[in-house]
């Protein structure tokens, strides 16, 4: 299976992570987002940003957010138009983006997103099959050598970029 094959017509790539509250939209939201745009590889924009949710943090030992740390963010809705606009057609690539994190933007966003998706676990899941003991992105980190992820969405991110790359040299 070759790489996904990019069709806006800018070329650009949204990578996205979120952490949250828990595993299910409703029952958990989203209380931090970090997105880097990439077109040809090379970084050319970021969009970054903690929020309030309506409900108490309980999972901050994952994660390290707390209810102390986003007392004074917005709530998601309030910048759910600044997200729309910075993805524009952008593909959204992520670990795991097509089951969790798009799950979660498509709810809290109010809106089925549109754009392509390139869910670096799939391909891993495609390309590396048994050779690694899983497909989590700690992982592939760790398989390829790059630097691992922390739970944190722009750690997160900076490491699925790294895998993508890896897994995209990948015949």
């Amino acid at each position: 299976m070759g790489v996904t094959k990019i069709r806006n017509m800018d070329n650009s790539i949204c990578i996205l992570d979120i952490e949250t509250t828990g595993f299910e939209p409703g029952e958990a939201e989203i209380i931090e987002l970090f997105i880097l745009k990439i077109v040809n590889e090379e970084i050319i924009d970021e969009f970054y940003s903690l929020f309030k949710p309506t409900i108490s943090i309980k999972n901050s030992h994952i994660h390290g957010i707390t209810d102390e740390k986003v007392q004074n963010s917005p709530s998601i809705e309030d910048k759910s138009s600044d997200i729309l606009s910075f993805i524009g057609k952008s593909v959204l690539l992520g670990h795991n983006i097509d089951n969790f994190d798009l799950k979660f933007l498509n709810y809290f966003l109010k809106k089925e997103l549109p754009n392509q998706t390139i869910d670096t676990l799939n391909i891993s899941r495609s390309k590396l099959g048994n050779k690694v003991k899983n497909h989590k992105l700690m992982t592939l980190a760790e398989y390829f050598n790059v630097v691992s992820p922390t739970h944190t969405a722009r750690d997160d991110v900076m490491t699925t970029f790294e895998v993508y790359k890896k897994l995209s040299s990948i015949q």
